[in-house]
């Protein structure tokens, strides 16, 4: 890749962790990311009328406006239960090993071959991500928090690859809003579905507003501004393997955050396993 995109990309990777960050510990997640979700469709719509760009897409891409949503849907979901039960800096590692799963689905699909470089990555990924899991003498602290970060993980691979391949045949922002759409009606939904059991389920969607509007704005924003980054990359040409191994720098920054302002333990034992991790990722990206 050219200096000025690996800038991009770098830059984009260390500002990443923070929505995760911002919203570590809120009393309503699900609500929470709902209204994340929600001002990406407000940014981009801004975003549209700002460039002079219309709302249409062509038709060929809405498949991948299902997908990328779907996928963010699951991407969410499993982020947040995870870090509902469990440490940012022991699980943040987990679901940003999507480049594992994109390597595992290229294989069942297409019969990709990897070189003993990228195997040994692969191989490196899978140890350091049960090592992070460690504690109380168990080889998983928590299996449902583990379960969750790999759903999440799994979403992340899924409309990694669906945006790419769309940024080859439209922009980002229409792209952004028509799938965040999407996404915003499914997290509300899976939050009313929380609440099902209550007299007004509905209220827990916005309860989330109600009670950290900022913090939600602040996790929106940055968020959004950070993705824009890697779509530009995408579009100007650069290769997602080149970009999701530069990108694998929010690893090791997101557990230095956790452990410098969430106060979060064990933070140098994760650190390390961190680090590996991304080198992993490196390893399997730029085979």
């Amino acid at each position: 890749m050219e200096l000025v995109w690996i800038l991009m990309v770098l830059l984009s990777a260390v500002t990443h962790p923070l929505r995760d960050l911002t919203l570590k510990g809120v009393a309503h997640p699900v609500s929470c990311y709902t209204g994340v979700c929600l001002s990406w469709m407000v940014f981009a719509g801004a975003h549209m009328a700002l460039s002079g760009q219309g709302p249409a897409l062509p038709a060929r891409v809405w498949p991948l406006v299902a997908v990328s949503a779907l996928g963010l849907t699951v991407y969410y979901y499993g982020t947040l239960s995870a870090l509902r039960r469990g440490n940012l800096s022991a699980y943040y590692p987990i679901v940003r090993s999507s480049p594992l799963a994109i390597a595992a689905i290229s294989w069942l699909a297409s019969g990709q071959s990897y070189s003993w470089a990228a195997l040994s990555g692969m191989a490196l990924i899978i140890l350091s991500g049960l090592m992070i899991q460690r504690g109380n003498g168990r080889l998983l602290d928590d299996p449902r928090a583990f379960a969750m970060a790999l759903l999440a993980m799994l979403g992340s691979a899924a409309y990694s690859i669906s945006d790419a391949t769309a940024m080859q045949d439209t922009t980002s922002a229409p792209f952004l809003f028509w799938t965040y759409a999407l996404v915003t009606l499914a997290m509300a939904a899976l939050r009313a579905w929380e609440d099902r059991g209550t007299s007004a389920p509905l209220l827990g969607v916005v309860r989330g507003w109600a009670q950290n509007p900022w913090r939600i704005l602040f996790a929106g924003l940055s968020s959004y501004l950070s993705y824009l980054l890697i779509l530009r990359v995408f579009q100007l040409g650069a290769e997602a393997a080149a970009v999701s191994a530069v990108r694998q720098v929010s690893i090791p920054v997101s557990v230095i955050l956790a452990a410098l302002l969430l106060k979060e333990p064990r933070g140098l034992h994760r650190l390390g396993w961190a680090v590996l991790i991304a080198i992993g990722i490196a390893m399997i990206a730029l085979q």
